[in-house]
């Protein structure tokens, strides 16, 4: 039987992503997202929650996601002062 730390988180995912996407001005590619959602937070998720929590924030206008070459690149949008103020 998983442990309760396993399964449920104390911060939502979308709150961890966009917390370390504003510790990176200017960006961070999803690969070192992931990484970092890992190592430092203990969150292991798969690819289509995360991309469905990115496709969140996006469409709520908190970051922007850019595909560089074969990389997404996520940045804090130029907008996010209008939406937390």
């Amino acid at each position: 039987m998983p442990r309760f730390s396993e399964v449920w988180r104390n911060q939502p995912l979308f709150r961890l992503i966009l917390e370390e996407v504003l510790n990176h001005t200017s960006g961070v590619s999803e690969k070192d997202l992931l990484e970092t959602l890992r190592k430092e937070h203990g969150v292991d998720v798969s690819r289509s929650e995360f991309y469905e929590e990115l496709m969140k924030l996006e469409l709520r206008g908190f970051i922007v996601v850019a595909r560089v070459g074969r990389d997404l690149i996520i940045k804090v949008s130029p907008n996010i002062i209008k939406l937390l103020s």
